[in-house]
C-alpha cells in the first residue's frame, strides 16, 4: 500500500458502525464510532480526510456494499474516497490466523484495514456500478430468493403428500406432480383432498384439462379419485394436514405470482439496455441470465481484461490446495456464484439449441473422458468459450452473427483436418 494513502476499516452494524484508522507504519491508530445514518457518515469520513490532510487519500474498507455497508460504500463513492471490500470468509481466516478467539467490532474494523494494508487475498477494488446495474441485479436476486422459497415449500408438500396419498410420489404415477399447476388447482378446490373422494369425475377431468393432459384427463381423475378413496387418517390429524397443504398452496401460488411479476421487470429492463439486447440474441440467454450478466458482469468487464474478467466469471477453475487439503479442489476467491451460475446454465441450454455449442461440449467431452465429471468439465470449457464471446459484445460494438460464427468454426475444421493430413 502507497505511503499517500491511509486507510480506515469498518465493521458495520444495524445501529452503529465500529472505524478504526491505520497509522502510517499500518497499526492501530485511532478507534471511532458512527451512527448508521448518512449525515453522520458524511461527517466522519470528512474529519478523517482532513486528519490525513489533503496530501494522502483516503481508502476505506468493508465487508460488503449491501446490507449495512450500504450508506458507507455510497457515502465514501461520494466523496472520492478509494473503496474497498473484504471476503467475509477471508477476514474470519485472518482473525483466527492473528488469535482473536471471537467476533470483535474494533477488531474487525481493524483487521479489514489490515488486510488491505497487507495487500492480502480476499480483499479488492469495490466495483462501481450504475444505478441500473444495480436495479437490475437487486430484482435478479430476489428472482432468486422466490424460486428457492418455492423450491422449499414444494419440497415441504412432498413430505406431507408422502403421509397422506405416498402412491402420489411413486416413479410410477401418472397423476399430477406436487409442484405442478394441476395438483395446486386440485388442492385448491379439494383443500387436503377432503371430498375429492365423491367428487364427479367430470369435475376432475375439468381441472386437468386446463393443465393440457387431454385424452389422458379421464384416466388420469380415475386414479386421483382412487388414491382419494385410500386415505386412511384420523379426523383431527387430518384436518391438521389440511391446514398445512392450504398453507402451503398459498405459499406456493404467491411465490409462482411474484416470480411472474419480478420476471416482467427483469425483461422489460433486459430488453432497454443495449448490451441486454446484444446477449439475447445468443442462444442459451434469456431474460433472467441476460439480467444477471448485465448487472453483475458488465462492471467488471469494463475496467478488466478478458482472463481477469473470466476468473472473476468462475469459468478458469484454478484450484487452491495448501497443508491438509491438498486432495480437494476449490475454486479461487473472489469468484461470483451468480455469473458462474449464469453461464453455466447458458451453456447446458445452449447445446440443445445451438450445433457449434453442441459440437465444441461433444469435443471435450471426449478429452476429459477419464474425469471423475467429465460433463461438468466440458460444460465449464464451453462456458469459457461463450465468455470470450460475452466479453467481446460487452466492451466493443460487435454483435452476434451467428453466419459468422459458424464459418469460423469450419475454417478451424478444415485447419485442422488439414494439420492432422
Amino acid at each position: 500500500m502507497s505511503r499517500s494513502q491511509r486507510i480506515v476499516g469498518f465493521d458495520c452494524g444495524e445501529d452503529t458502525h465500529s472505524a478504526v484508522l491505520l497509522d502510517t507504519a499500518g497499526k492501530y491508530g485511532k478507534k471511532f464510532e458512527v451512527t448508521n445514518e448518512r449525515g453522520q457518515i458524511q461527517e466522519l469520513l470528512a474529519e478523517l480526510m482532513l486528519v490525513i490532510g489533503p496530501e494522502a487519500e483516503l481508502v476505506v474498507s468493508v465487508e460488503s456494499k449491501r446490507s449495512h455497508g450500504r450508506i458507507v460504500s455510497d457515502v465514501a463513492v461520494e466523496l472520492g474516497c478509494d473503496l474497498r471490500q473484504v471476503n467475509t470468509v477471508a477476514l474470519n481466516h485472518f482473525r483466527d490466523l492473528e488469535g482473536q478467539p471471537r467476533k470483535d467490532d474494533d477488531w474487525d474494523a481493524y483487521l479489514a484495514a489490515r488486510m488491505v494494508f497487507l495487500e492480502m487475498g480476499g480483499c479488492r477494488k469495490a466495483i462501481v456500478t450504475t444505478e441500473e446495474e444495480r436495479t437490475l441485479s437487486r430484482l435478479t436476486r430476489t428472482h432468486s430468493r422466490l424460486v428457492e422459497d418455492r423450491k422449499r415449500h414444494v419440497a415441504r408438500l412432498r413430505a406431507v403428500l408422502l403421509e397422506l396419498v405416498p402412491e402420489m410420489l411413486h416413479t410410477s404415477w401418472k397423476g399430477p406432480k406436487p409442484g405442478s399447476k394441476a395438483m395446486q388447482y386440485m388442492l385448491e378446490r379439494w383443500p387436503g383432498f377432503e371430498g375429492l373422494e365423491k367428487a364427479h369425475l367430470r369435475s376432475i377431468v375439468k381441472i386437468l384439462r386446463q393443465c393440457r393432459y387431454g385424452s389422458r384427463a379421464a384416466d388420469v381423475a380415475k386414479l386421483i379419485r382412487k388414491a382419494a378413496r385410500g386415505i386412511s387418517v384420523a379426523e383431527d390429524e387430518r384436518r391438521a394436514i389440511t391446514f398445512e397443504l392450504d398453507l402451503l398452496v398459498q405459499q406456493i401460488r404467491f411465490c409462482n405470482e411474484s416470480v411472474d411479476r419480478v420476471y416482467t421487470k427483469i425483461t422489460h429492463r433486459v430488453e432497454r439496455d443495449p448490451v441486454g439486447k446484444k446477449l439475447l440474441e445468443m442462444h442459451g440467454f434469456g431474460p433472467i441470465i441476460t439480467g444477471v450478466l448485465v448487472s453483475e458482469l458488465v462492471p467488471v468487464a469494463c475496467t478488466s481484461t478478458e482472463p481477469k474478467c473470466a476468473t472473476y466469471a468462475g469459468v478458469t477453475p484454478l484450484s487452491r490446495k495448501s497443508g491438509k487439503s491438498l486432495d480437494n479442489d476449490k475454486l479461487t476467491q473472489g469468484v461470483n456464484q451468480r455469473v458462474l451460475h449464469a453461464l453455466y446454465t447458458s451453456s447446458v441450454v445452449a447445446i440443445k439449441n445451438s450445433a457449434i455449442d453442441r459440437t465444441y461440449y461433444e469435443k471435450k467431452l471426449r478429452d476429459y473422458a477419464g474425469h471423475p465429471k467429465p460433463h461438468v468439465a466440458a460444460f465449464i470449457a464451453l462456458s469459457r468459450q461463450r465468455h470470450k464471446l460475452v466479453y467481446k459484445l460487452i466492451t466493443t460494438e460487435a454483435r452476434y452473427d451467428k453466419e459468422i460464427l459458424i464459418a469460423s468454426h469450419l475454417a478451424r475444421l478444415e485447419q485442422d483436418r488439414i494439420a492432422a493430413a
